[in-house]
């Protein structure tokens, strides 16, 4: 595996974004191979992690399946399906939608995470969708906005993701996070910057990566 792809990065990226392996092994620019193993090896040394693993490739394998079926939706079921159609058309957050409802983050939370699924896993998808869009401009407070700053800082120093994550001491996909959504959100000139110094970093790992002896 490469140093800079570590097994938690992996873990990380999985959970909180709508990859297949294949897609997920493309994206961080590593073997397939090497996505299953960092994922298998959580799932038998975490039983908590495990179940998290296994539950959304669940959910994926689930929406590529049944993303064109139209589900049945019963009487009962319409307050899970008004909740997700609701927070799909305004953007809405977890605690926007609870307020709108008038009921609580965590009930709304449930209703989103274990019944919806089951109930149409086309709308769970675009929630889910939406709740990790809203990850990314979570930038009304000082230490957050410290932090994106802070990334970028380094970015221009030219250090990795990698190497910004280990500095702050938090994941790859928050370092992922505040280069892009939320330093938009900030500051567009510093976005657009960043973006370029990425996308030519990306670049490279690509070249550098099909040219190892090993690469497939």
């Amino acid at each position: 595996m490469d140093e800079y792809i570590t097994s938690q990065c992996i873990i990380e990226e999985y959970l909180n974004n709508w990859f297949t392996y294949e897609e997920l092994a493309e994206y961080l620019c590593i073997p397939i191979e090497d996505v299953q193993k960092a994922l298998d090896a959580a799932c038998e040394v975490d039983s908590k992690l495990g179940a998290k693993i296994r539950k959304h490739t669940g959910h994926i394998q689930r929406y590529y399946a049944e993303k064109d079926s139209k589900p049945f939706v019963s009487e009962e079921n319409k307050i899970y399906v008004n909740i997700a159609e609701y927070m799909i058309e305004h953007k809405a957050s977890l605690n926007k939608t609870a307020k709108e409802f008038g009921i609580g983050k965590t009930t709304v939370f449930d209703y989103v995470h274990e019944r919806l699924p089951e109930i149409s896993i086309v709308l769970y998808k675009q929630v889910f969708d939406v709740l990790t869009h809203n990850k990314s401009f979570s930038t009304n407070n000082k230490r957050v906005i410290e932090q994106v700053l802070t990334s970028y800082e380094l970015l221009m120093q030219g250090k990795s993701s990698s190497e910004i994550a280990e500095v702050q001491q938090v994941g790859r996909n928050v370092v992922q996070r505040n280069l892009t959504g939320r330093l938009k959100a900030i500051d567009s000139q510093k976005y657009l910057i960043a973006q370029e110094i990425l996308s030519e970093n990306r670049d490279m790992a690509v070249r550098d990566y099909r040219f190892k002896p090993n690469a497939k």
